[in-house]
């Protein structure tokens, strides 16, 4: 499975806003997270007859979310809704995905903290709903 998030900017994220390194296996979990995502997306564009996948389609959605660095690799989350579902995506999915990453580190970081470690592991992901 290819890597969908921008590996580098999510460590500084989590480096910056909450102190922590990641392990080296913390980002499998996540980019798996984010496949799982993209297919039911896509799952529901399909099932309301678009051919788009938007923002609406996320079962995490918010509106108008404040993002201040996408954390995901448009190209290959494009590449990959076209390739398996035969569907455009539009630029707000981006946004969308890097909020749900955002949640999962902030999610992962508490559990680290009350684990007391310095570093988020794969172990302190959890499925996102």
């Amino acid at each position: 499975m290819e890597s969908i998030i921008v590996i580098s900017k999510v460590k500084k994220h989590v480096k910056e806003k909450y102190g922590f390194n990641t392990s080296s296996n913390f980002f499998d979990p996540i980019n798996k997270d984010l496949y799982q995502a993209l297919d039911k997306a896509s799952e529901h564009t399909k099932s309301t007859d678009r051919k788009t996948v938007m923002s609406r389609d996320f079962n995490f959605y918010l509106d108008k979310p404040e993002v201040d660095a996408i954390l995901v690799v448009a190209s290959k989350i494009k590449s990959y809704v076209k390739e398996t579902h035969g569907l455009s995506t539009s630029k707000q999915v981006m946004e969308q995905l890097t909020v749900r990453i955002e949640k999962i580190i902030a999610n992962a970081a508490e559990k680290a903290t009350e684990a007391k470690r310095k570093t988020i592991m794969d172990r302190d992901i959890e499925e996102i709903v």
